[in-house]
């Protein structure tokens, strides 16, 4: 089967048929391996027979050449009690030739016939060698022993003995047939055995596929794989999908959240601006004409603070969008407490409590809009008159950065919620003048992009106290 047709095939299919390809591949190898094996084991035992009987020949014709001094008349004298039916049995062929390579005598079987040894046998055994040797005789393959017949000292003639291979090779076949029956046996087994293997296997995947398709169709993430029984890697797999899924549906409802809050929170505004220009179309007073202006550019202008939020929050949520470099924390602390300072005009007692120098990895952009929001957030919620102090503690591996303001505080139900867009925990508490309802979800935001985490501490009518704890690099030698 060419490679790009087995491609287009289920993945269950093409493992079955590979599996059985590669254990029709080992059966072929071992079966070769076997017969080969076989068939050194059985010539060898011809070889070994053949020798055995030659040796068998040249004591009969030493003892028989003591009478007759001479071979001729001992191979005569072999022949007469017995025409070689002791020495050569069926498929056994034997001859004795002279030291001129005359036949002198040969078993019945032959038929007055002459086996077919080559010169080089011939004159190695007149030499003093014996050889071995596969030649044909008829339809068959005969094995060929060429020997020297030795008188005395003096080599005297050569016993050729020969034995039929057709037993050989009918074994031999014989067990090829039973290989290629028990691989064919073999190989159906392992393609029922690998399909049903591989299905079951491949189960999980499956799964994955029917709740992919269906998410595909639906757009609806609240499907789940069932969990193999098996621990393995399939399990793991069908565990992360799950994961994926859970993170995917719980990403889908925040933007679906998120999307349903921005366009309230833009309506708002959008309204107001509509009605003040509908206003100005009026032949109003001046003073209420001011008015209206001055109104419509305030939400102008908070549209623009609530439209830079989102932007930072969607720049924060790629991370790849945060730098981490060096940031000397407590410079960035100083900056947003000067600025607090002359922001707030005397209307609160801002005061730097600690500043413990300190370095982490980070975007010092993101860090210091993260503190300016906590401090900003104390600064709307606290009356006037109140006091909000900055601190920075470092504690060797941790950075920690704290706000605490002694304004209204936070009711204990809302104290989970107050990090979410958009969250309105107590409709009577004041939003405040440019509040966009995101300061303390960018807090959160960065915090955990950098590694670290944000806590609060709260009571109502006991003010608030917010803490950031960041990874810290700790200084050389430190």
């Amino acid at each position: 089967m060419p490679i790009p047709v087995l491609r287009r095939l289920p993945i269950r299919l093409r493992l079955a048929l590979w599996y059985v390809l590669c254990l029709l591949l080992a059966i072929a190898a071992i079966g070769g391996f076997l017969l080969t094996t076989l068939e050194n084991d059985l010539q060898w035992e011809v070889d070994e027979a053949l020798r055995l009987r030659a040796a068998h020949i040249e004591r009969e014709l030493a003892g028989a050449m003591e009478g007759q001094r001479d071979l001729p008349g001992a191979a005569g004298q072999l022949l007469e009690p017995a025409p070689w039916e002791e020495l050569a049995a069926p498929g056994i062929y034997v001859q004795i030739l002279s030291e001129e390579a005359a036949v002198l005598a040969s078993s019945a079987n032959l038929a007055g016939g002459q086996l077919p040894a080559t010169a080089e046998m011939v004159v190695g055994a007149l030499a003093g060698r014996e050889s071995y040797a596969s030649v044909p005789v008829g339809q068959e393959r005969v094995r060929l022993l060429a020997r020297p017949v030795v008188a005395g000292e003096r080599v005297v003639g050569v016993a050729l003995v020969g034995e039929s291979l057709h037993p050989l090779r009918v074994t031999l076949r014989r067990t090829q047939q039973l290989l290629i029956v028990a691989a064919g046996i073999v190989a159906a087994a392992a393609l029922a055995g690998g399909w049903w293997l591989t299905a079951r296997t491949l189960g999980p995947i499956s799964a994955l596929t029917r709740v992919a398709r269906r998410i595909a169709a639906t757009g609806e993430f609240v499907q789940r794989v069932a969990p193999p029984p098996a621990q393995d890697e399939l399990g793991e797999l069908a565990a992360t999908f799950n994961d994926m899924l859970a993170r995917l549906e719980r990403t889908f409802r925040g933007q679906r959240e998120f999307l349903a809050d921005a366009s309230h929170e833009l309506r708002g505004p959008l309204m107001v601006i509509r009605g003040n220009l509908d206003l100005l179309k009026l032949d109003l007073p001046e003073a209420e004409r001011q008015a209206c202006a001055r109104e419509a550019t305030e939400e102008v202008e908070r549209m623009a603070r609530l439209v830079a939020d989102l932007l930072f929050l969607a720049e924060v949520d790629a991370q790849a969008m945060v730098e981490h470099r060096p940031v000397a924390v407590d410079a960035v602390v100083r900056e947003v407490w000067q600025r607090a300072k002359a922001r707030d005009a005397g209307s609160h007692e801002v005061v730097l409590a600690e500043n413990d120098p300190a370095t982490v990895r980070g975007d010092r952009d993101r860090l210091g809009q993260m503190l300016w929001n906590l401090v900003e957030n104390a600064l709307r919620y606290t009356p006037a008159g109140g006091k909000v102090a900055i601190a920075l503690r470092n504690h060797g591996q941790i950075a920690e950065l704290t706000v605490a303001d002694t304004g209204i505080g936070i009711a204990p139900e809302h104290r989970p919620r107050i990090f979410e867009r958009f969250y309105r925990g107590d409709p009577a508490r004041p939003r405040g003048e440019g509040s966009t309802g995101l300061g303390l979800a960018i807090v959160k935001q960065v915090a955990e992009a950098h590694g670290g985490q944000v806590r609060v501490r709260s009571e109502p009518g006991e003010g608030s106290v917010f803490t950031v704890a960041l990874p810290a690099e700790q200084a050389p030698g430190g």
